[in-house]
């Protein structure tokens, strides 16, 4: 009965070491899996917050760039007031000058890391406050820039003035035999209703490129920010 008892005990013990170096073998596997998952995951992380980051130091010289185009709208604007005021002005700047005015601009996006990262769910960015400022740049900073530029009506500023700004300037024009723009003939002539009408196409050019100009800067400082937040999720 005694042999039996012992017997019985040993059979315990060995199951009991069975489970538990089945159990330990279980629990040793899935913490390697799962630090071999975070292990990936940390990777992957990386190379998208790498790729954001060279993206958005393309975005801010793009922005940089655009500011520059539209300083230089402004100070066409001067350069046509004093036009239209019969100021002496060099005759080799008017095409320039008239182009400048005009000219339009795009907001390039680099956007393939961000998408890469929405592929592999927003979540991969586990520092909270750098998650939702990648969000806010790319769901709404950059969204309202492209906008500004390329779809509010307002700010199209070729196809709302080449046609009646070259209606009050027609008899100024003066062209060279290749039928480029060379100078402006002066004095311009126009009506007090027209100079009036001309002012206010010149303070509306010159506004809304200073609002765009205000949003560059707010957009490209915020882009700035994030690159060193990345930097320093990089180095950690």
């Amino acid at each position: 009965m005694e042999e039996t008892k012992r017997g019985k005990k040993r059979k315990a013990r060995y199951y009991a070491f069975e489970f538990l170096t089945v159990f330990a073998g279980i629990t040793v596997a899935f913490l390697l899996n799962t630090w071999s998952e975070n292990r990936k995951d940390k990777h992957t992380e990386t190379k998208i917050l790498t790729e954001i980051r060279n993206g958005l130091q393309l975005d801010t010289a793009d922005m940089r760039g655009n500011i520059v185009g539209h300083r230089r709208g402004i100070e066409a604007c001067t350069y046509f007031r004093d036009l239209i005021d019969n100021k002496e002005l060099p005759d080799s700047t008017a095409n320039e000058q008239f182009r400048l005015l005009l000219r339009d601009f795009i907001s390039i996006q680099n956007k393939s890391g961000y998408e890469s990262l929405k592929s592999k769910g927003l979540e991969l960015i586990d520092d909270d406050s750098l998650r939702l400022e990648i969000i806010a740049m790319y769901d709404f900073h950059f969204q309202v820039l492209e906008k500004l530029e390329e779809s509010y009506a307002e700010n199209q500023f070729f196809d709302n003035y080449f046609e009646p700004i070259s209606e009050l300037l027609a008899e100024s024009f003066h062209y060279d035999e290749s039928g480029k723009l060379v100078r402006f003939v002066q004095p311009v002539k126009l009506t007090e209703a027209e100079r009036k009408l001309f002012l206010t196409y010149l303070n509306k050019i010159e506004y809304n490129r200073e609002f765009i100009i205000d949003y560059y800067h707010q957009v490209n400082s915020a882009a700035v920010s994030l690159i060193q937040h990345i930097n320093r999720e990089l180095e950690d």
